[in-house]
């Protein structure tokens, strides 16, 4: 009853009961099948390997026998009785009873399994066949004589006699070993001598096996060298099964890469799946089979399913046991933080209906962000937000509109651009991006963008109708409308900005560079005249923060046919260098530059890049005890080179870090560079702290710096290693976006440049003492609350 008035109130911890017992069972269970399996596929390979082992032993057997009779054979083809048998010129059937008797008797005494034996006499063309009876016509063998076929020596043929004995044609089977000699121009042997053995010494064997496990299925067959079954009672066998044993043998061994000696596989015959070991035995050219159900194998194995099923019961059941003790333990924080929102509000969790305790929050969520909608949207006017909906469409998305529909938009929007002028358009960059996101918080920077627009656009207005927009990045945009004549439009819109400049710089502390596209004729273009302003801001690396840039100033830059700055110069530049002669290297560095600034951008930066490796190729090559230090406030540099915006700082930074190095003291250098070091690794892990490859050793590798010199450095500076402020940077900004945007914990995750979204959340709790969801809900919270009381106020 506890627990059922326990979980009633609390179908979360259910959940969580429930979600982790199924997973521990689910794995119980996928291991208690695997292990099942593999012990299937031992008990076949081990029942193979005693099936192999039984088949090895008959084939030991039938080879022992097999040398047996092959020695037999060669000492009787020598016997001197048998020499004159087969060697006698004239008849003398007395003398040929009496010897081949004696042979007779003398091996049958000795060797049971010897069925008869052959003599062929070349000189008579003739046969002696004696043994049981003593004397018999052998017809067969006559005709494999006869027949001019080679036969094999001393190798065992399966054959039936067919014997004749008082006319009566008599079949018995034997294995016949020959023996004999040929003349090179002689077709058929001068003589020879044949043992034929009865087989049922290996029959014999078989049937012996096959008493033991007949009942259970289990059989051993043999198949002669034609690859028929030998002695198989065809009443007590079946015929199908025995068709299809042949079959499935011969298809395994012809897809087999080669002919294998012994090999065990599975096959299925009238939905029954046998165990099927064939052995090749070579001494007689015989096959092996033996067949076994796997019923049988497998039922060795159902004690321990049994036992498999009864270990997955007892861990089910501490599974729930220990997951009611760890489901609570994880519910207590969301527990707790239900009954804390529960408690200041009308609608109780336990009058919530339907759902559970995450249900109630993300109902208690999303009732709060409704009502935040609602003050948004009395601050914040549905058709000012409509209107820039309209203006960024028209800009980003080359829409295609005709007359009629745009006029219809602007009416509703309330835009003011009449449709039948030119236009251009006007872009604001804020310079130092990166230092204007560090410095300000997500409202101020939506207030200087704000205030960008409004001041600009004023000053604009007293000679063109525009529009201002807000693209929430590091710039803004002007719409302009452009009267008929515009002659000195470039001339009136820069003295304008100017003004403007002034202003923002003066009260918001920041600056902004303008650039201002060509004009057109057609409304329709404008996603054209956007993009070509946006890529005409490049050129501020050239002519600095605060500039206006417009595509007739930029010309010049744009159709040098340069690549690069004078080569003498850098040759000039090395020299002075090595000199260590301050003035002539701060005269050469700014006629470099001079001729940088009159490149188009993309030679302008390569060429500054250029420059950098020069003068760190050659202040590497000198021996100045002062070189070192540089060398590392130049690597430092190189590493911060891209968040320079202009050359002119660029220029700065790496004239005053040689000048520096020069006219400064060892220790004192030091110590400068290595502040301007921590500084340099602190800024670049606050500017790329999204970058999932950020640590130590890659900074170190940028700034060409070992890991523990630079980790040491950082240390005794910031008393914190590298890996904490970039963890602390990181969590730092995933706070900031919990507290002041709706995206989700994932896209936070990817934001910050973490891999691992587990580890973010135990870096998270242990720094805040919370979870991000617990952080966003309580600012949510504290915000509502916030709100309400200016409300009231």
């Amino acid at each position: 009853m506890k627990l059922r008035a326990l979980f009633a109130s609390k179908s979360f911890l259910l959940k969580i009961v429930l979600w982790i017992s199924a997973s521990v069972l689910f794995i119980v269970g996928i291991l208690s099948v695997i292990i099942y399996l593999n012990a299937q596929s031992l008990m076949i390979n081990k029942e193979s390997d005693n099936s192999k082992k039984i088949l090895l032993q008959v084939k030991y057997n039938t080879n022992i026998m097999n040398e047996t009779m092959s020695r037999l054979t060669q000492s009787l083809y020598l016997n001197n009785d048998i020499t004159s048998i087969m060697y006698a010129e004239q008849e003398n059937i007395v003398d040929v009873i009496t010897r081949i008797n004696n042979v007779v008797n003398s091996l049958t005494s000795s060797y049971p399994y010897i069925h008869s034996i052959s003599v062929y006499n070349r000189n008579l063309d003739q046969f002696y066949n004696a043994g049981s009876p003593i004397f018999f016509d052998d017809p067969q063998l006559l005709a494999l004589f006869n027949s001019n076929q080679l036969l094999p020596k001393l190798k065992p043929i399966f054959r039936d006699i067919h014997k004749v004995v008082n006319e009566t044609n008599k079949s018995e089977r034997v294995l016949s070993y020959f023996m004999y000699e040929t003349s090179m121009n002689i077709e058929k042997p001068n003589g020879a001598v044949v043992i034929n053995v009865k087989p049922e010494w290996l029959l014999g064997n078989i049937k012996q096996i096959n008493m033991v496990d007949r009942q259970q299925g289990n059989n051993i067959y043999l198949l002669d060298q034609h690859g028929d079954y030998i002695d198989v009672d065809e009443n007590q066998e079946h015929t199908a099964k025995l068709k299809w044993l042949k079959d499935e043998v011969e298809n395994h061994t012809k897809n087999a890469s080669a002919l294998e000696a012994e090999s065990s596989f599975k096959s299925k015959f009238m939905d029954t799946q046998y165990l099927v070991t064939y052995l090749y035995l070579d001494s007689i050219n015989m096959t092996l089979l033996k067949i076994q159900p796997t019923l049988e194998v497998y039922g060795y194995i159902q004690g321990f399913k049994t036992s498999i099923i009864f270990i997955t019961l007892i861990f089910l059941v501490m599974a729930i046991v220990i997951s009611v003790s760890i489901s609570r333990k994880i519910y207590s924080p969301i527990g707790n933080l239900v009954q804390t929102i529960s408690s200041g509000r009308l609608h109780k969790f336990e009058q919530r209906g339907k759902g559970d305790e995450i249900s109630y929050l993300d109902y208690v969520y999303k009732q709060s962000m409704e009502k935040l909608k609602l003050y948004d949207k009395q601050i914040y006017q549905y058709g000012d937000v409509m209107k820039h909906y309209w203006l960024n469409r028209i800009l980003t998305e080359n829409l295609k509109l005709d007359n009629a529909e745009l006029e219809r938009i602007f009416l509703e929007m309330k835009i003011s651009l009449p449709l039948d002028t030119s236009y251009a358009i006007l872009l604001l960059k804020i310079d130092n991006y990166k230092d204007f996101q560090r410095s300000f918080s997500s409202k101020d920077k939506e207030t200087i963008r704000y205030a960008m627009i409004n001041i600009t656009s004023e000053w604009i207005s007293r000679a063109y109708i525009n529009e201002g927009l807000d693209l929430k990045d590091d710039h803004v945009v002007l719409i302009l409308s452009i009267p008929q004549e515009h002659e000195r439009f470039e001339t009136n819109v820069t003295s304008f900005i100017q003004e403007a400049q002034q202003y923002v710089q003066q009260f918001y502390k920041i600056t902004f560079t303008a650039s201002i596209s060509p004009i057109s004729n057609t409304i329709d273009s404008l996603h054209t005249l956007y993009n070509k302003a946006l890529d005409q801001t490049v050129y501020r690396f050239i002519y600095g923060h605060n500039s206006i840039l417009d595509a007739k100033g930029l010309l010049l830059n744009e159709d040098n046919p340069k690549t690069g700055y004078a080569k003498i110069l850098e040759s000039h530049l090395q020299e002075a260098l090595r000199k260590r002669n301050l003035a002539d290297i701060e005269d050469t560095m700014r006629r470099l530059f001079d001729d940088i600034s009159q490149l188009n951008y993309y030679n302008a930066l390569a060429s500054t890049f250029r420059l950098l490796e020069t003068t760190k190729k050659t202040l590497e090559s000198s021996s100045e005890p002062a070189t070192p230090s540089l060398l590392i406030d130049l690597s430092s540099f190189s590493l911060q080179l891209m968040e320079k915006e202009t050359l002119t700082s660029i220029h700065e930074t790496i004239f005053g870090a040689i000048k520096d190095s020069l006219e400064t003291k060892s220790e004192g250098t030091t110590n400068k560079v290595n502040h301007y070091v921590v500084e340099t690794v602190a800024e670049y892990i606050e500017t790329h702290f999204q970058d999932p490859s950020l640590c130590l050793a890659s900074i170190a590798s940028i700034m060409k710096i070992s890991q523990r010199r630079l980790g040491n450095l950082f240390k005794d500076a910031m008393h914190l290693s590298v890996a904490d402020y970039i963890n602390e940077t990181r969590l730092a900004k995933a706070a900031e976006y919990l507290s002041e945007s709706e995206i989700s914990v994932r896209e936070i995750v990817e934001k910050i440049g973490v891999l691992n979204e587990t580890y973010f959340f135990s870096l998270f709790k242990k720094h805040f003492g919370i979870t991000p969801k617990e952080y966003a809900l309580k600012s949510n919270v504290k915000q509502l609350k916030t709100q309400k009381n200016e409300l009231e106020s």
